[in-house]
């Protein structure tokens, strides 16, 4: 049985070392593609994400900016709404101030003053 056995090692042929050396340069090459190749990925997803990130906050921000801008220009829209109500308001007083009928019965009402021939008479409220 001993003879067998060394029978069977003796038959086992030893690789060619060129062939073996060739394939262990190809797997080493592999590998180093492989790791060039995951840097490269790696390098990629980070610049990725941060641009994304750069992208949201840039959005978020804006938004925020808008948002404001909005408030705003709905508040001016008020503030314009209850100027131009008063500029009619005046611009009715100038009309009415300018209207000589106005005058009198303003003058009539406030300082009592009457026409010839006409009496007051003030009534309590």
């Amino acid at each position: 049985m001993i003879r067998m056995v060394t029978k069977r090692s003796s038959m086992v042929k030893e690789m060619d070392t060129t062939y073996k050396q060739q394939l262990e340069m190809e797997m080493e090459t592999q590998s180093r593609k492989r790791r060039g190749l995951i840097r490269r990925l790696t390098l990629l997803g980070i610049l990725s994400l941060s641009l994304f990130c750069i992208a949201f906050v840039t959005i978020y921000a804006q938004a925020n900016t808008i948002e404001e801008k909005e408030q705003k220009r709905v508040a001016l829209q008020n503030q314009l709404e209850t100027l131009e109500l008063e500029q009619e308001n005046l611009e009715q007083e100038i009309e009415n101030y300018n209207n000589l009928e106005y005058i009198a019965e303003i003058a009539r009402r406030d300082y009592y003053l009457s026409k010839p021939g006409e009496t007051l008479f003030k009534l309590p409220e």
